[in-house]
């Protein structure tokens, strides 16, 4: 799954990258070279995300900001000691510790002020009495109007996660209920929790002891705040920076391409050029599946789960079989589009054969190379072809070049390869699915029917002392009744969250494993061409090996977009 990542740092990395190449051609790149500075200067390097950390002061608010770094940087007190807004730079991202609620008002007029900067704000509470006090509510109301999704974070301070989950629910109940109160309108999509043990995941962390640290919940909560992001006009920016890149990267490569005399070398680049475009389309087409069919996931699951929340091993087969399933289609749907790639591909290079070649010409011996190693990337058939006739390659049947029928053939093995690690699923819905069921899913004991309480009635009626405890008895029914609807609606809220989380970032970790797939199969077809490219002994040779990494380049920027985007 993605984690909040460095991204200005890999931005830098791709630009050195691109600006080393435009520097061997200041002809042709000065109004390229002009443009991708002055993006760069303008868009990518102001945009640095900002995650507010908000809450009463002794609710864990620096400890939390600790676990979120990795590190122990912000100062840890039982007493308020923030005053003001304190910054830190963390992988790209600027976290903001504002002053606590219940601060002098002047202090709270900053972090009022500042709420209007923040991407993402964090509102802090513990399981110790905080989550009780009016003025967390009035404050979150503040931050609700501002149009902010609100992350709230439960410190749990009692130790309760995995051990007396009841209690925690009783919280995230009351949480609900006081928000309304105070006049936060459409609660349920307003906010989020995230229950976190920060003393557990610093123990985890300095002990380096892995199963701690997951169990803490720290990297549910860097999990929820990266898919908030995706939705902030921050990471837009990123977005739509890196398709402008993208734009002036494929005008240069054009440009460059038509310095290029060699038919052969300008056929080969053509060739390379329809991998690029197809790797691009393929991962555009498959997000856009994987999303639709991830979003019907998160959407089916909550009501699988509560339907079947008596029999927690019933739960986890059922869960393991939605992946399976979800596996399988993702798996045809790239079948589907490397035979929509393999058919292009063939009828580009039938486009060869109207090449007259010289036998003698160092681009016969290239051409004669790449059917070679075509050939023999196809299991199905190893004997190398290579071309007899001096004058033309004309006769030359594309499919037994090992490009049509080797690029399905080799597809199922490397779709396998990567989409095996998705099976994570199963071990996430043994482990995170029983933990959202105990944490989500309230106790409630058996409460009588409205039937039973007018039997009840009928049966119990006499005197004036009889009547009294009836009606006691009733209310205490009616009280019992509300308070099960009240968390039967609070636990499908949390778990319909929950659900489009994991979704998410099975979204995610399905996108990662499809890129691979297809880069690693396309890999084997490019390779050749790349090499004769690289080996042609021609004046060119070094400009076409630039337009390889342009190429490499303009693609992992395209992969960037899609790690920031917007479900």
């Amino acid at each position: 799954m993605y984690e909040l990542k460095d991204y200005q740092s890999i931005l830098r990395e791709k630009a050195g990258r691109v600006e080393e190449i435009f520097s061997k051609y200041p002809d042709e790149s000065s109004t390229s070279a002009k443009k991708f500075s002055e993006l760069n200067d303008t868009k990518i390097k102001t945009v640095e995300p900002e995650i507010m950390v908000y809450g009463i002061y002794n609710a864990g608010k620096s400890s939390i900001l600790n676990e979120l770094m990795g590190e122990d940087r912000a100062e840890v007190n039982d007493v308020p000691t923030t005053d003001k807004v304190d910054y830190y730079d963390w992988q790209g991202y600027k976290i903001a510790d504002t002053p606590g609620v219940l601060a002098p008002i002047e202090h709270e007029n900053v972090t009022q002020e500042h709420l209007k900067k923040a991407d993402v704000v964090l509102f802090v509470m513990s399981t110790t009495g905080s989550n009780e006090k009016i003025e967390n509510y009035q404050r979150m109301k503040s931050i609700a109007d501002a149009g902010k999704k609100i992350i709230i974070v439960l410190n749990d301070k009692n130790g309760d996660m995995g051990e007396n989950d009841e209690n925690l629910q009783i919280i995230k109940r009351q949480v609900a209920v006081n928000m309304k109160k105070v006049g936060i309108e459409n609660v349920d999509e307003k906010y989020c929790i995230v229950t976190v043990n920060a003393e557990m995941a610093r123990t985890g962390r300095l002990g380096k002891k892995n199963l701690l640290l997951s169990s803490s919940g720290i990297d549910e909560l860097k999990n929820v705040i990266l898919t908030e992001l995706k939705n902030t006009s921050s990471f837009k920016i990123l977005r739509n920076g890196i398709k402008e890149i993208e734009n002036i990267l494929e005008e240069f490569i054009k440009n460059l391409e038509r310095g290029e005399n060699s038919e052969m070398l300008k056929k080969m680049n053509e060739v390379l050029e329809t991998f690029s475009k197809q790797k691009i389309q393929i991962r555009k087409d498959m997000n856009f599946f994987i999303d639709r069919e991830t979003d019907n996931l998160g959407a089916n699951l909550p009501q699988i789960i509560w339907d079947n929340r008596q029999n927690q091993d019933g739960i986890n087969e059922i869960v393991g079989k939605e992946l399976e399933k979800l596996n399988d289609k993702v798996r045809q749907e790239i079948q589907h589009k490397l035979e929509e790639v393999a058919s292009i591909l063939k009828m580009q290079l039938e486009s060869f054969a109207e090449i007259k070649i010289d036998s003698q010409n160092v681009e016969y011996e290239s051409f004669k190379n790449i059917l070679g190693q075509l050939s023999k990337i196809d299991s199905q058939n190893t004997q190398e072809i290579v071309a007899e006739t001096s004058e033309t390659s004309k006769g030359l049947d594309p499919a037994e070049m090992g490009l049509a029928g080797g690029l399905i053939a080799e597809s199922g093995k490397e779709i396998a390869k990567h989409l095996v690690k998705t099976e994570f699923g199963k071990m996430i819905a043994k482990t995170t699915f029983g933990k959202i069921l105990g944490s989500v899913v309230p106790v409630i004991g058996p409460i009588l029917t409205i039937v039973s309480v007018v039997s009840l009635l009928g049966n119990l009626l006499g005197g004036g002392n009889d009547r009294e405890k009836v009606e006691a008895k009733l209310q205490a029914q009616n009280e019992a009744e509300r308070q099960r609807v009240e968390a039967e609606m609070q636990a499908r809220q949390e778990l319909n969250q929950k659900c489009r989380y994991f979704a998410n970032n099975i979204a995610d970790d399905l996108k990662a494993a499809t890129d691979n797939s297809i880069k690693d199969i396309l890999a084997k077809y490019e390779e050749p061409f790349k090499n004769e490219i690289e080996n042609m002994k021609t004046e060119s040779n070094e400009l076409n090996a630039d337009i390889l990494k342009l190429r490499e380049v303009y693609n992992e920027y395209d992969l960037l977009a899609v790690e920031l985007g917007a479900r």
